[in-house]
C-alpha cells in the first residue's frame, strides 16, 4: 500500500469493510483490523488539518472502539450481530465522510501524498 496514495487507501479499506458486511467472528477480526488502518491514515490527515478531521480523529474514533467493544462484549450471537451492525455502519460511515473531507477540504497535493 505504500504506493498509493492516501485517498487510494481509504477507498481501498472501504471496499474490504464493504466485503465484511454480515457479522462472524472472522469478520469482526478483519473489521477492526480495517478499522485501525482507517485509524493510522485519518491520525495523519489529522496532523496535516486538525480543523478538519479533529472531531473525526477524536470523537469519532472514540465511538468506533466502544462499537469494537460492544460487539467483542455481546454475549449471544443475536446481540453480537446487532452490535456488529453498528460498528460496520459507522466504520462505513466514517470513512464516507473522511474520503469527502478529503476531496473536499484539502489541497489535492495533500490528499494524493504518499503516506511516510
Amino acid at each position: 500500500m505504500e504506493d498509493n496514495s492516501r485517498l487510494e487507501n481509504l477507498e481501498t479499506i472501504l471496499a474490504s469493510v464493504m466485503a465484511v458486511k454480515g457479522y462472524s467472528a472472522g469478520n469482526f477480526v478483519i473489521l477492526d483490523t480495517l478499522m485501525q488502518q482507517y485509524w493510522l491514515i485519518l491520525k495523519e490527515f489529522n496532523n496535516l488539518a486538525p480543523t478538519v478531521f479533529n472531531n473525526l480523529a477524536t470523537n469519532g474514533i472514540i465511538d468506533l472502539i466502544n462499537r469494537s467493544n460492544a460487539t467483542d462484549q455481546a454475549t449471544d450471537l443475536k446481540e453480537q450481530s446487532s452490535h456488529y451492525k453498528d460498528y460496520w455502519d459507522y466504520l462505513t460511515h466514517s470513512i464516507r465522510i473522511t474520503i469527502d473531507y478529503i476531496k473536499n477540504y484539502l489541497p489535492e497535493s495533500l490528499a494524493l501524498s504518499d503516506a511516510d
